[in-house]
């Protein structure tokens, strides 16, 4: 089963929430809803067999995440952007990332569509895999 998973944070509550079966639509609905306030996460997860992407940050950079099938851990990367400190709210929490580790919404989007799709081509150059 694909499950679409996010949190919602309003002041000090915290309400996650969670959707069996999404649709691509509502997934990319709910990565262009990331705000780095309010919603900070979402991620996609399988659970036969396990692997799971998550989307962090908004709302022009994005930190990109997961693990494969095989257990690697991934993330997207965007090395042409370089090295600048960037802060960002992934998960309700702040963190400081080189922009190179950030990506648009569009390649967010994109790396869920992959991953739904069992990256058909291989994980790519713009992917990290360890």
């Amino acid at each position: 089963m694909i499950r679409l998973a996010g949190d919602d944070r309003d002041g000090r509550k915290t309400r996650d929430w969670e959707v069996d079966e999404p649709t691509p639509e509502r997934i990319a609905q709910s990565i262009a809803d990331l705000d780095g306030g309010r919603w900070t996460e979402v991620s996609v997860t399988e659970d036969d067999p396990f692997r799971y992407i998550s989307i962090a940050g908004g709302p022009d950079f994005f930190l990109v995440t997961g693990e494969s099938v095989d257990g690697e851990m991934l993330q997207l990367r965007n090395p042409e952007w370089g090295s600048e400190e960037f802060r960002l709210v992934c998960g309700g929490q702040t963190g400081i990332f080189e922009r190179s580790d950030l990506v648009d919404r569009d390649q967010a989007i994109e790396a869920v569509s992959e991953f739904l799709n069992g990256f058909p081509d291989g994980f790519g150059s713009a992917w990290s895999v360890e």
